[in-house]
Order: structure tokens, then sequence, then C-alpha cells
């Protein structure tokens, strides 16, 4: 639990500064590559997460592997494995970007299918959602595919959700056809 605590405190601070410095935007692109990144690699994660390294060559590593990014970002990961919360990393990024989009009103509209959805169809969807979600925030589209559930589309919008699959639609035919208490005559 004191990594959650950890993380959202790393983010608060980065988040002030890149407010100050009008950075917010740029620096949540690099918290989202980030994140990505480790996400992606086990390598890296189990690299952060190693305590056998000591922080002056995870420093090296780390400023090489980001060089790219802004000096801003930079210094903030040699921040962060100095003080040995390197293993935090991909939380204080997820930290950082979820009070981006809070500041900026933006919600993260996750849409759930059987297969990959055209752009158009999500566009529907999306129209289709705002009306019943009655919001003036933006969205950001995260699209996932689950075969499993067969068909349509699970679409959730913070704690709201919309679910269109045709997996819940058999589940409720399924319990319907359950409490049916139809007797035959014999």
């Amino acid at each position: 639990m004191s990594g959650v605590r950890a993380a959202r405190r790393y983010a608060k601070g980065l988040m002030l500064f890149a407010n100050e410095t009008n950075q917010a935007e740029q620096i949540n692109r690099e918290m989202i590559d980030l994140r990505e990144s480790i996400k992606e690699s086990r390598e890296l994660a189990a690299f952060l997460a190693s305590p056998v390294l000591d922080s002056k060559r995870k420093n090296a590593i780390v400023a090489e592997l980001f060089k790219d990014f802004s000096p801003v970002v930079q210094n903030f990961i040699k921040l962060v494995v100095n003080q040995g919360r390197e293993r935090y990393l991909r939380d204080i990024s997820s930290q950082f970007t979820h009070l981006y989009n809070a500041q900026n009103r933006i919600s993260i509209m996750e849409i759930t299918s059987a297969v990959k959805l055209e752009d158009e169809m999500v566009k529907e969807i999306i129209e289709a959602a705002k009306s019943k979600i009655n919001t003036t925030d933006s969205f950001e589209i995260e699209s996932k595919v689950d075969p499993e559930i067969l068909g349509g589309f699970i679409l959730r919008v913070g704690d709201k959700q919309i679910d269109s699959s045709v997996r819940s639609k058999l589940n409720r035919l399924k319990k319907e056809f359950d409490k049916n208490e139809y007797i035959p005559k014999i």
C-alpha cells in the first residue's frame, strides 16, 4: 500500500511542476510512453525492481533508455531512482496520467468487442454513449478485443457500464428460461 501512496505523491509533485512550467501535456505523453515501455518489457520491469544494481548504474542505463525524453522527465526519473523508488515508475506514470485526465476533464472510454471495430463503428458507439452518459468530458478511447463476449460490445466510462454483448444477452435469456414457471398438463 505504501507504494501506491508514494506513487501518488511523486505524481502530484511532478504535476505541480508541470503546471507551473506549462509542460503538463508533453510530460503526460512521456509518462504514457514510460508506462507502456515498462508494461511491454518484462526485462525493464525486472531491472527496475532489482535490488542488486546500485542507483548510479541504474541511472546510467535509464538515461540511455529514455534519452529522447525531455530534460524534465529525465531528471524526474533520475530523482526517483536516486530515492530508491524506481520499481514504482509505472505506478507513478499511471497516477500522473490520472491526475492529468482529471485536471483536463478527460474520461477514459473503454470499448471491449469480440472483434476489432472499425473507426466508423467506434464513432457511432461514442455518439450514442455520450447521450446516455450525460457528461461534458472529452474522451480518450481504449479498444480491447475479447472473443469471449461473442458479439456486440461492452462500454465502460468511469464507474458506468453499458453491456450490449451477446454473452450477457444469452445469460439473461438463460435466467429467464430458468425462472420459467410453465407446468405442462399431464
